[in-house]
Protein backbone atom coordinates (compact mmCIF):
# COMPACT_ATOMS: atom_id res chain seq x y z
CA UNK A 1 0.00 0.00 0.00
CA UNK A 2 1.50 3.77 -0.67
CA UNK A 3 1.96 6.30 1.69
CA UNK A 4 -1.12 8.04 0.30
CA UNK A 5 -3.25 4.93 0.50
CA UNK A 6 -1.68 4.44 4.23
CA UNK A 7 -2.76 7.67 4.91
CA UNK A 8 -6.61 7.59 3.42
CA UNK A 9 -6.80 4.54 5.78
CA UNK A 10 -5.60 6.09 8.69
CA UNK A 11 -8.45 9.26 8.08
CA UNK A 12 -11.29 6.50 7.31
CA UNK A 13 -9.77 4.62 10.65
CA UNK A 14 -10.28 7.81 12.73
CA UNK A 15 -13.42 8.95 11.42
CA UNK A 16 -14.60 5.61 12.13
CA UNK A 17 -13.46 5.63 15.60
CA UNK A 18 -14.78 9.10 16.41
CA UNK A 19 -18.30 8.02 15.16
CA UNK A 20 -18.40 5.37 17.94
CA UNK A 21 -17.58 8.05 20.39
CA UNK A 22 -20.20 10.05 19.08
CA UNK A 23 -22.28 7.21 18.76
CA UNK A 24 -21.72 5.80 22.58
CA UNK A 25 -21.91 9.50 23.79
CA UNK A 26 -25.33 9.30 22.33
CA UNK A 27 -26.39 6.23 23.99
CA UNK A 28 -25.31 7.01 27.39
CA UNK A 29 -27.36 10.28 27.02
CA UNK A 30 -30.47 8.88 25.77
CA UNK A 31 -29.59 6.14 28.82
CA UNK A 32 -29.44 8.57 31.74
CA UNK A 33 -32.83 10.65 30.17
CA UNK A 34 -34.40 7.71 30.14
CA UNK A 35 -33.59 6.43 33.65
CA UNK A 36 -34.47 10.47 34.97
CA UNK A 37 -37.31 10.27 33.38
CA UNK A 38 -38.83 6.97 34.86
CA UNK A 39 -37.04 7.91 38.13
CA UNK A 40 -39.05 11.43 37.95
CA UNK A 41 -42.38 9.44 37.70
CA UNK A 42 -41.93 7.02 39.90
CA UNK A 43 -40.84 9.72 42.89
CA UNK A 44 -43.75 11.38 42.16
CA UNK A 45 -46.18 8.61 42.18
CA UNK A 46 -45.10 7.29 45.43
CA UNK A 47 -45.19 10.79 47.03
CA UNK A 48 -48.69 11.19 45.87
CA UNK A 49 -49.51 7.74 46.99
CA UNK A 50 -48.35 7.53 49.96
CA UNK A 51 -45.73 5.26 48.82
CA UNK A 52 -48.20 2.48 48.16
CA UNK A 53 -47.04 0.17 45.69
CA UNK A 54 -50.02 -0.97 43.33
CA UNK A 55 -49.33 -2.07 39.97
CA UNK A 56 -48.66 0.71 37.59
CA UNK A 57 -48.47 0.09 33.56
CA UNK A 58 -46.83 3.47 32.48
CA UNK A 59 -44.64 3.30 35.45
CA UNK A 60 -43.74 0.24 33.92
CA UNK A 61 -43.09 0.79 30.61
CA UNK A 62 -40.93 3.83 31.66
CA UNK A 63 -38.28 1.77 33.18
CA UNK A 64 -39.46 -0.32 29.97
CA UNK A 65 -37.89 1.87 27.88
CA UNK A 66 -35.15 2.87 30.54
CA UNK A 67 -33.83 -0.77 30.08
CA UNK A 68 -33.98 -0.64 26.37
CA UNK A 69 -31.73 2.41 25.95
CA UNK A 70 -29.68 1.04 28.70
CA UNK A 71 -28.50 -2.12 27.31
CA UNK A 72 -25.73 -0.96 24.93
CA UNK A 73 -24.28 1.28 27.57
CA UNK A 74 -24.50 -1.50 30.64
CA UNK A 75 -26.18 -5.17 30.35
CA UNK A 76 -26.24 -5.29 34.03
CA UNK A 77 -27.79 -1.73 34.51
CA UNK A 78 -30.30 -2.61 31.75
CA UNK A 79 -30.88 -5.92 33.49
CA UNK A 80 -32.02 -3.86 36.91
CA UNK A 81 -33.94 -1.68 34.97
CA UNK A 82 -35.89 -4.56 33.24
CA UNK A 83 -36.85 -5.96 36.96
CA UNK A 84 -38.24 -2.66 37.87
CA UNK A 85 -40.14 -2.80 34.72
CA UNK A 86 -41.74 -5.77 36.46
CA UNK A 87 -41.95 -5.24 39.58
CA UNK A 88 -44.57 -2.01 38.38
CA UNK A 89 -46.59 -4.53 36.60
CA UNK A 90 -46.79 -7.07 39.89
CA UNK A 91 -44.72 -5.46 42.90
CA UNK A 92 -46.66 -8.31 45.10
CA UNK A 93 -45.05 -10.98 43.26
CA UNK A 94 -42.15 -12.74 45.02
CA UNK A 95 -38.68 -11.84 43.37
CA UNK A 96 -35.09 -13.67 42.84
CA UNK A 97 -33.56 -10.48 42.26
CA UNK A 98 -33.61 -7.43 44.29
CA UNK A 99 -35.23 -4.26 42.75
CA UNK A 100 -33.02 -1.45 42.94
CA UNK A 101 -34.16 1.46 45.57
CA UNK A 102 -34.63 4.89 43.77
CA UNK A 103 -31.38 6.25 45.66
CA UNK A 104 -29.82 3.74 44.06
CA UNK A 105 -30.42 4.71 40.41
CA UNK A 106 -28.95 8.23 41.33
CA UNK A 107 -26.15 6.40 42.39
CA UNK A 108 -25.84 4.80 38.38
CA UNK A 109 -27.14 7.73 36.99
CA UNK A 110 -24.24 9.59 38.17
CA UNK A 111 -22.02 6.44 37.24
CA UNK A 112 -23.29 7.07 33.33
CA UNK A 113 -22.94 10.61 33.67
CA UNK A 114 -18.88 10.45 34.35
CA UNK A 115 -19.18 8.02 31.58
CA UNK A 116 -20.07 10.53 29.14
Amino acid sequence: MSAIGDIKFLGWAIDKLASYSDKHKVRVNEAISSIQKAWTHTYNYLRNQDGGYVPNQELSNLWNEASRNTRLVDKDLARQLKDKSRFWIHPDMPRQNRILLLKEIVDEVERLEKKF
